[in-house]
């Protein structure tokens, strides 16, 4: 599986091993493939980018959870983040799976610059036409997400964000997007197709702001960065031009149709304010 140093994919590979299931993990850091051995997984040391060695390990297993890693935003991140979905495609040629399960996102759709919308959109179609049983998991918002801005909040009282501040959209933990992946990884390769993943409620910003109010003890307020500044505010936290104009982008279409109606609907248990308080409290 890929992606078990990041929050989904950890999910994963936890519940997969809690199961009893063998799982093995893709890594290029050596330690971090060492800490999976340590916790019962087997691990391979390899870069999404180098199709050989991954194409050697996919044909060691028989089920497979593919995630694509994020780009630095700093360089290109439309171009990288195509790059390394070909690579995992081109190392999945010819090899035989029972079943894939796919991690993508709300409101996939093709589109050369608009983020993950289309670079997943692109990915769920190429695993496709693997021809393999295929499951694809399509995101809510992260509440994750929130977690880069808990700190300049917690300091200053105020939480910026790109989104209306009474908007509500879905979001979702990571880890209850991790469950349903390893669910579906080890359900029947009949149970195929497209699923939702949200959690049981919406929320606005200024429902983030809230909890972090209880979380921290401390009054937050949430306030909105007009569109017109959105590529300064990008910018300002270190992506390139073009990662900004993409995730601008991206951002536009995502207020525009939040909600993914074209799936089964599967929602996860945890809210909002017990997330942020697992991350920040322990």
């Amino acid at each position: 599986m890929l992606g078990a140093t990041g929050h989904v994919g950890r999910a994963v590979a936890n519940t997969l091993l809690a199961a009893g299931q063998p799982v093995t993990v893709v890594t290029r850091n050596p330690q971090k493939a060492q800490a999976w051995r340590h916790k019962g997984a087997s691990a391979a040391v390899a870069d999404v980018l180098d199709t050989p060695a991954l194409a050697a390990v996919f044909k060691t297993v028989t089920r497979v959870f593919l995630l694509n890693p994020p780009a630095n935003v700093a360089g290109d991140t439309d171009t990288e983040e195509r790059r390394s979905v070909q690579s995992i495609l081109a190392a999945l040629e010819g090899v035989s799976l029972e079943k894939i399960v796919l991690q993508s996102t709300y409101g996939a759709q093709p589109g050369p610059h608009c983020g993950d919308l289309g670079v997943l959109h692109e990915f769920e179609e190429g695993a496709l036409a693997l021809g393999a049983p295929l499951c694809c998991v399509r995101a809510a918002y992260y509440m994750s997400n929130w977690v880069p801005l808990a700190k300049q909040a917690k300091e200053t009282g105020v939480l910026s964000t790109l989104l209306p501040v009474d908007q509500k959209v879905p979001m979702v933990a990571p880890d209850d997007v991790g469950v349903l992946g390893a669910q579906l990884l080890m359900s029947s390769v009949e149970e195929t197709g497209l699923y939702a993943c949200e959690g049981r409620h919406t929320y606005s910003p200024r429902d983030v702001a809230a909890a972090f109010t209880q979380v921290f003890g401390r009054a937050i307020q949430a306030t909105s960065i007009p569109k017109a500044d959105w590529l300064a505010y990008y910018r300002q936290h270190g992506f390139s031009q073009q990662a900004a104009r993409s995730y601008a982008h991206m951002t536009e279409l995502f207020l525009e149709q939040p909600y993914d109606h074209s799936a089964p609907l599967h929602k996860g248990p945890t809210d909002l304010e017990a997330y942020f308080r697992s991350v920040f409290t322990g």
